[in-house]
């Protein structure tokens, strides 16, 4: 592994983020896009910026769902934003708009396909 990759590795533990295997899979093979990775996820997600924690886990928490996340990841995001002071209803209202945005989606695609499937 280089040492660029080792390192990148090093951060993520010592900042307490668990090391998933393709980190490890980076680190070793692409170490210097690892690098710019990590980069762009702790500027993005695990530094301070102008949202409070209560809108920036409810907002990971809807986009996890729209990026068809594991229910552990996206609960673990709703889980922060009640703790950061968010009331159930309040992220309960928001996953459910990820839910309502994705069923238009899906009804949308559907229907064009039907049209579609009638053309011919």
């Amino acid at each position: 592994m280089s040492e660029t990759g080792d390192r990148v590795l090093e951060g993520i533990e010592a900042a307490g983020r668990r090391v998933l295997p393709m980190h490890e899979y980076l680190a070793e093979h692409d170490a210097e896009t690892f690098e710019a990775y990590d980069a762009f996820l702790r500027k993005t997600i695990y530094e301070k910026h102008a949202l409070d924690d209560k809108t920036k886990e409810m907002v990971l928490a809807v986009a996890c769902v729209g990026a068809g996340s594991s229910i552990p990841v996206i609960a673990a995001h709703a889980r922060k934003s009640m703790a950061a002071g968010a009331s159930r209803t309040e992220v309960l209202q928001a996953l459910e708009l990820a839910a309502a945005v994705a069923a238009t989606r899906s009804m949308a695609t559907s229907v064009l396909a039907m049209i579609e499937a009638e053309k011919e």
